[in-house]
């Protein structure tokens, strides 16, 4: 084995803990869905980077190549596993060594359950995608905990960052990552315009038509959604100002829902 394979050189581990696994590997099922998600995570960092994390994008070919993740080496330490680059170019490893930095300062929120404060505090607008994104690769790394393979915890860490444990997953953690499940969190404050089509009073929500054809849902105090309610006017446009609402596992920065603060009605000469 190369030495750059040995678990001690890991660029991410992954420990299954559970008091059956003295005896016995982890099985194929669990093992496979947390490996695909490890790398489904890498993929999503270096887009985020780029700031190209959206629904459905996915790195190119030649990038793939660059971000493809390998088992270095197996340890039965409970049963853990080393992941190193495929590619042994040593620009590919720097680049990848920081690009697990960006990665473990987002997957660090769901281990410690403060998620929401970190995507709150955070500046970076593709970085708090990138946070937010990472609920459904961590849940089903996380979902492998108390299931039908014997899984007690699962640890993740960086030997190569000289972190052994970065985030320690159990039963507890499992139950934070299902509370957050219908959660969303806000995105930067803006201005968006649009001709409203529809409303929904139970729900105080409208929904607009902005320019170019996309749609978005705006919710409404109670004293805004009555003025457009009650305005004569046949799809009036309004210009809302507010905070985009993105849901936990969502990989874009597309505006689809709204929180609105404040509205003002656009008059048709304007």
């Amino acid at each position: 084995m190369k030495i750059r394979e040995k678990y001690e050189n890991g660029l991410f581990t992954i420990r299954f803990v559970g008091e059956d696994f003295n005896q016995r590997g982890v099985n194929i099922y669990d093992l496979g869905h947390s490996l695909l998600a490890m790398q489904r995570i890498v993929h999503k960092a270096f887009l985020s980077q780029e700031g190209r994390l959206q629904k459905g994008a996915f790195p190119r070919k030649e990038e793939r190549e660059a971000l493809s993740l390998q088992v270095g080496e197996r340890k039965r330490k409970s049963d853990a596993f080393a992941l190193v680059p495929v590619l042994s170019d040593p620009a590919v490893q720097e680049a990848m060594k920081e690009l697990a930095k960006y990665i473990f300062s987002g997957i660090v929120g769901y281990y410690t359950g403060n998620v929401l404060d970190k995507i709150h505090k955070e500046k970076d607008q593709d970085k708090k995608i990138f946070i937010g994104s990472l609920y459904t690769e961590v849940a089903n790394i996380v979902n492998r905990i108390d299931a039908s393979g014997s899984v007690e915890a699962i640890s993740l860490g960086s030997p190569l960052l000289e972190r052994e444990t970065i985030a320690s997953f159990n039963s507890e953690t499992k139950e934070y990552l299902n509370s957050l499940k219908d959660e969303y969190f806000l995105g930067d404050y803006q201005e968006i315009k649009g001709s409203v089509y529809k409303l929904y009073p139970s729900s105080r929500i409208v929904a607009i038509k902005r320019a170019g054809g996309s749609t978005v849902s705006i919710f409404l105090k109670d004293e805004d959604f009555n003025e457009i309610r009650y305005r004569r006017e046949t799809k009036p446009e309004y210009l809302f100002k507010g905070r985009p609402k993105y849901q936990f596992g969502v990989e874009t920065k597309s505006v689809t829902e709204f929180e609105a603060d404040a509205v003002e009605y656009v008059a048709k000469d304007s």
